[in-house]
C-alpha cells in the first residue's frame, strides 16, 4: 500500500467537543442548543445578539481546565498509533490559534510524536485559512473530518475525504465521487491499512 499523506481533523474526530460544549453552553448561558444546531452561525441560538460572542465564549470553554482533561476517544489512540506505522499524519483543525498551546499539548501527551504537524486554520476567526488551502500545501492525499463543508472543500481540489462519524451536522447526500463517509475509526483502518 502507498505510504500517504493524510490530514486529519481534531474535533469530533480525536476528540470529543460538541456534546460536552453544548452541555456546557446549555448549562451556562440558559440556551437550548442541540447538536444539530452545533454549527448554526444564528446568533438567537447561542443567546447573543453577535455570533462573535458565542464563539469567544466557547474558546473560553475550550481552555477550561475542565475540556482541558478531556480525553480522546480511546479508538482514536489506537487507530492513530496504527496509521502512523503506514501514513504520514498532520493535524488540520479549524481551531483558532488561541487554543494552539493547549492543542499542542493534548496531542503530544495522546499522540506521541504521530503527527507531522498541527495545522490551525482559524475556522471562526478572522485570519482563516481554507482546510482545502492547508491539505494542498501540505500537499495531503486524503482528509479526515466530520465536518461536510470541509470534506467538499477538498474534494473540489481533487483530493480524496472521509466524512467521519455519524453526526447531526454532517447527514447530507454525497455528491462528491471522492468523499467516502465512515461511521468510526474501524472503517478508517479497514479503507487505508487492512
Amino acid at each position: 500500500m502507498k505510504r500517504l499523506r493524510i490530514a486529519v481533523d481534531c474535533d469530533d474526530v480525536l476528540v470529543p467537543t460538541a456534546e460536552l460544549l453544548v452541555r456546557h453552553y446549555n448549562k451556562t448561558y440558559g440556551t437550548n442548543l442541540v447538536l444539530a444546531n452545533f454549527y448554526s452561525t444564528d446568533p438567537e441560538l447561542w443567546g447573543v445578539d453577535d455570533y462573535a460572542v458565542a464563539i469567544e465564549r466557547i474558546h473560553t470553554y475550550l481552555l477550561t481546565e475542565e475540556y482541558q482533561k478531556t480525553k480522546p476517544f480511546q479508538e482514536a489512540i489506537d487507530a492513530i498509533s496504527v496509521l502512523g506505522k503506514h501514513h504520514d499524519l498532520h493535524v488540520v483543525t479549524a481551531r483558532s490559534d488561541i487554543l494552539a498551546h493547549a492543542t499542542t499539548d493534548m496531542l503530544t501527551l495522546y499522540f506521541p510524536e504521530l503527527f507531522k504537524t498541527i495545522e490551525f486554520t482559524n475556522f471562526f476567526g478572522k485570519a482563516q485559512r481554507g482546510k482545502a488551502q492547508v491539505c494542498q500545501a501540505l500537499g495531503a492525499d486524503l482528509l479526515i473530518d466530520d465536518n461536510l463543508h470541509h470534506t467538499e472543500s477538498v474534494a473540489r481540489c481533487g483530493m480524496d475525504a472521509l466524512l467521519f462519524g455519524h453526526y447531526p451536522w454532517n447527514q447530507a447526500d454525497i455528491t462528491l465521487p471522492n468523499i467516502h463517509r465512515v461511521k468510526n475509526w474501524d472503517e478508517v483502518l479497514e479503507r487505508l491499512v487492512r
